[in-house]
Parts: C-alpha cells; structure tokens; sequence
C-alpha cells in the first residue's frame, strides 16, 4: 500500500529546531511559529537566572544542514535567502538572528542581520542577491551565551547607536569645554541643576556609547555621586567634589570613545555611512590617532 512521504525538509527542520532548543537556556522561553512562514521560526524571551521573565525578544530564522563545511577562513556562504525576507528582517522591531544548524555534529551558530546588513550594505542596496557568511566563532555553546546575548542587545540598539553618535559627534566640542569649566573649582560649593543636567546627558551619552561598543566604564552611577555628595548637605543634588570627579574620568573616556567611533564608521561599517551619511563619515575619516580633526566642523 502506497502512503505518503515525510519531506526531508521537515526531518531537517524538527531536528534543527531540537538542537537549537537544547543550546540555549533550559528556563528561556521558546515559541514556535513555524506554521507562518514569514522568515521567522521561532521567538525566544530570555528568562533571568532567578527565572523572571524579561519581555527582551529575539526573533530566529533556523537554517539546517546535514552538514557544515567551513572554508580555510572559518565561513560557511547561505545564499538562498530572498532580498524580500532581508528587507523584512531589517525593518522588523524585533532583532533577527539567522541560526545555522549542523544537524549531524548538532552545533549551532549565530549571526546578528542588522549589523551584517550595515556591514555588507554596499551588496544589499542592490536588492539582488545578498549571501550571508557564517563565522565559525560565533558558535552557541554554553561557553558563548554571553557573546550571543550582547550581539542581540546591539541589535535592538542599533538605531540608537547612530542617534548617539550624531549626539556625541556635534556634542564633542562642548563636552571638552564642559571638563574645563568643571574642574579645579571649590569642592564644599554646590551645583546648579543647568550644570546637573548637562552633565547627565554628558554621562549618559558616553556610557550607552562605551558599553554597546564593548568599553570598559568604570565609573559609578549618577545616583550613587549623588548619595557621596549628601555629606556636604542636601541643598543640592550635587557638589563640585564629585562633578569634579565625574568629568575628570569622562574626559579619559573621549578620546578613546572617539577613535573607537571612528574606526566603525570608517572601517567596519563604512559601506553603510558612505551610502547613508557620507558628511557623518568625511568627519570621521579626518579625525587622526591623537583625537585631533583636520578642520572645524562647526565653521
């Protein structure tokens, strides 16, 4: 009696979709919509160690191979991917990774799409073929969650990225004078909310900055200087102590904050900020190792 045959296709991706449930957490939570084949297979929510629910989403497109075979460089090409399900995946609120599974070593591997789009965009604004390269590194061992968990919370900050570097780009001359004004100056005084406000924007511009970047940041939270201050009295939010402080260590941070800006949009994702915002890149590109610009942007 003849009966009908279960695809290999839907063999591939039952077992794709197993393994990758095996590689992340045991308490995320994993749904499946596979039956909408919009190009996502599955969202995860990751869940705290203490087992509280986030809302932080992810979405996953799963592609499964019998096998992986690396080149000399450790990249694998998967090109069957329509130039309709990128854009889609681009625009998507949710952050989007493409999962390569190897069904047979069962091993997973990630890549991020909005950052490999920025990365390669020279290719995607074509609207033709566009492949994504795998990079054996970025594996999903347990070893590697936390590689995983970084790359999706710049993902779903990537368009804040660009905001802020806008920010701190047509802000750095003002930062600078900021330090100058608010150094050396009597510590018991205290501090007028105007010089409070800037300096939280100063601090917090700098510190989304540093940690999507992947920086160190040493510095306390706003509210802890504000707890240290109340020695002097609470007639202010803060005193000239701990402005002192606070600017002193953001004025270390500029520098090298800069040179990391300009790397990425000069070198990393340079195909991007030439086809998008080619003034954002000519600044960059006339910034030189010491920090210093070849001109004024501002004349």
């Amino acid at each position: 009696m003849e009966m009908p045959n279960r695809p290999d296709q839907h063999i591939t991706e039952d077992e794709s979709f197993r393994i990758f449930r095996g590689k992340i957490p045991k308490h995320w939570i994993l749904r499946d919509v596979r039956e909408n084949d919009y190009g996502i297979d599955c969202y995860i929510e990751i869940v705290t160690n203490k087992h509280q629910v986030t809302g932080e989403l992810i979405s996953i497109q799963l592609k499964g191979k019998k096998e992986v075979k690396w080149n000399k460089e450790g990249k694998l090409a998967v090109s069957n991917v329509k130039i309709s399900t990128t854009n889609y995946w681009n625009r998507f609120p949710v952050p989007v990774f493409i999962c390569l599974i190897d069904t047979t070593k069962e091993e997973a591997f990630f890549l991020p799409v909005k950052k490999y789009i920025k990365q390669n965009f020279f290719e995607y604004a074509k609207q033709d073929q566009f492949t994504y390269y795998f990079d054996k590194d970025f594996d999903m061992g347990r070893e590697n969650m936390q590689l995983f968990i970084s790359s999706y919370l710049r993902e779903k900050h990537i368009d804040d990225f660009k905001e802020s570097i806008i920010t701190f780009v047509s802000h750095y001359e003002k930062y600078n004078e900021f330090v100058l004004e608010n150094t050396g100056r009597d510590c018991f005084l205290g501090v007028g909310m105007g010089r409070v406000l800037f300096l939280k924007h100063f601090y917090q511009n700098l510190k989304f900055l540093i940690d999507f970047l992947g920086m160190e940041w040493e510095l306390e939270s706003i509210k802890e200087y504000h707890k240290k201050s109340q020695r002097f009295g609470d007639d202010y939010y803060l005193y000239e102590q701990e402005v002192d402080e606070i600017v002193t260590k953001l004025e270390e941070k500029l520098i090298p904050l800069l040179l990391k800006i300009r790397d990425v949009i000069t070198i990393s994702e340079k195909e991007y900020w030439l086809t998008m915002d080619i003034d954002m890149y000519n600044i960059m590109n006339n910034i030189g190792d010491d920090g210093a610009m070849s001109f004024s942007y501002y004349d």
